[in-house]
């Protein structure tokens, strides 16, 4: 019993410090329990939520890109493409039906 409370004093201080967090709060969103074990299948919604991805926008940053648009014209980041960019329209969300319009 000793032993098990060693081990997870650490991790409840660690999801109370990730709870009351000022700082990566997008990132909380999408993972809000702190695991011991990664889990890289996740890695595709944090590079999206946080923007620190294959994106002109992030790359520009970084002087990888020239240009922080993207091919169609408008700002690439990872919101244009989710919802507005012509080349990905057949990812775009489908937008909900008026009455779950405030659900969105």
């Amino acid at each position: 019993m000793k032993n098990f409370l060693y081990r997870i004093r650490p991790i409840i201080r660690w999801q109370k410090e990730w709870d009351n967090g000022e700082t990566g709060r997008s990132v909380h969103n999408v993972l809000p329990k702190v695991k011991t074990i990664p889990t890289p299948q996740q890695r595709p919604e944090i590079m999206f939520v946080t923007g620190h991805g294959p994106f002109p926008t992030y790359l520009k940053i970084f002087n990888i890109r020239s240009s922080d648009s993207c091919g169609c014209g408008n700002l690439g980041n990872p919101s244009h493409y989710a919802s507005s960019c012509l080349f990905t329209t057949s990812c775009h969300p489908t937008k909900p039906s008026v009455d779950l319009e405030p659900l969105w």
